[in-house]
């Protein structure tokens, strides 16, 4: 492998840890909330903690989205990152030194910081990553469905110890986990500003000032003749001249981009529509609510890690490809619910049909998802190819609102 070769791969590295980094502190909320609803019996942590972080990413995702960057990547990266750190310390800690009133304030305040952080990481992750080759955008869709599976692995050794472990150690586990694992993509966030490969496509983009070093100059001549960042000196000239139009250029983005931004809306309000809630069959094998449970969430987090590394497969993504995928799993809003009613006129054990059911869900989510954002910056240029990036991951987290209000509607369909 060629040094060139070697940074790239090393910056293929960095975007995968900042992907899993991206959303494990929220799975490792919603994975402890037994935890934070033992703590807090006369409240209801699942739905308070879901609206304070729905409310909080749809808001600063917007005004990130249509205001102009004021701070570097770096900044707004670290600042997530400490933003994730601190709220992990403390929501281990807290709900059990405090009583229950107070605890319970205290966590939804960290929540809030959490979310704020969310917002901040999840918006400048994809903006940055839009700039760099197809490849990244994979490898940061990659990392957030390993952060998932990460949390199932380690919700079942919890399970398999809970005769030995209480929920408290469970959570002071979870929690001093991800810090770790936060403070290791915060590492390689500092690392990553000593790649020539990295700072070289920074200096292009007029996110880092200086000249040019010479490990800089070199990769820029091996890049096919410095064709690929010539057009990015080319994209740094076209931002200086739009920088009294952005305005008009965001409208510009909209409509130029509105069909993968309603794509990856209409995908994940499919899928938290339908997920976990009628998912989670109760019979599902016969097995105990816990492994239950854990099982189909660690089944959907592996088939849609894969689905998002499958991108990686399709030589030359297209948007006909992206509409066909996300119009068929429309299909999903009649299958999943109607498993029990199925089971009911067939008098089968529907269990196999829910582990099909889901996986193809699952890897169909991580297909779009990953299609969506590698598509979303190929239709614009200039500094708009950040706001795209920035754009889809809004209405992902729209997306993620409306399928939390449509599943509430199919669940109580499927108990009725």
């Amino acid at each position: 492998m060629s040094e060139k070769e070697a940074y790239k791969k090393e910056v293929q590295f960095f975007f995968l840890t900042l992907g899993v980094g991206s959303l494990l502190s929220w799975n490792t909320i919603l994975t402890e909330l037994d935890y934070f609803s033992d703590h807090m019996k006369n409240y209801n942590p699942a739905t308070i903690f879901s609206n304070i972080n729905f409310a909080i990413n749809l808001t600063l995702q917007l005004i990130l989205l249509s205001t102009k960057k004021i701070f570097s990547y770096r900044t707004l990266f670290i600042v997530g990152l400490l933003f994730y750190i601190s709220s992990m310390i403390a929501l281990g800690i807290f709900p059990i030194i405090l009583d229950e009133y107070k605890g319970f304030l205290v966590s939804c305040t960290f929540v809030f910081i959490n979310g704020f952080g969310n917002a901040i990481v999840q918006s400048s992750m994809f903006a940055l990553v839009s700039f760099f080759p197809i490849e990244n955008t994979i490898s940061v869709g990659t990392g957030q469905g390993i952060s998932g599976i990460l949390m199932n692995v380690i919700r079942y050794f919890i399970l398999f110890f809970s005769s030995v472990i209480s929920t408290d150690r469970a959570a002071n586990i979870f929690f001093g986990i991800s810090t770790l694992i936060l403070l290791f993509v915060l590492y390689q966030l500092c690392k990553i500003y000593s790649n020539p490969y990295f700072t070289l496509k920074l200096k292009n983009i007029g996110e880092l000032e200086g000249e040019k070093g010479e490990k800089e100059k070199l990769i820029e001549q091996e890049e096919e003749g410095g064709q690929e960042l010539k057009n990015l000196d080319k994209t740094q000239e076209e931002s200086k001249e739009k920088k009294n139009t952005e305005n008009k250029g965001l409208l510009f983005l909209f409509c130029k981009i509105y069909d993968i931004n309603f794509m990856i809306f209409l995908c994940f309000s499919i899928t938290i529509g339908l997920y976990p809630g009628a998912c989670l069959r109760p019979d599902f094998f016969n097995i105990s609510p816990g492994y239950h449970v854990n099982t189909i969430i660690f089944l959907y987090n592996l088939f849609d890690t894969l689905g998002r590394q499958l991108v990686s497969y399709i030589k030359k993504p297209t948007k006909k490809q992206l509409y066909l995928l996300s119009f068929f799993r429309i299909i999903f809003l009649v299958l999943i619910p109607g498993i029990p009613y199925l089971k009911t006129k067939l008098e089968f054990d529907m269990s196999i049909l829910t582990c099909l059911s889901v996986s193809l869900m699952a890897l169909t989510n991580g297909i779009a998802n990953n299609l969506c954002f590698a598509l979303a910056p190929e239709q614009v240029e200039g500094d708009l190819k950040a706001k795209a990036g920035s754009s889809v991951s809004f209405f992902l987290a729209v997306g993620l609102f409306a399928g939390s209000l449509v599943g509430n509607v199919i669940e109580i369909i499927t108990v009725n």
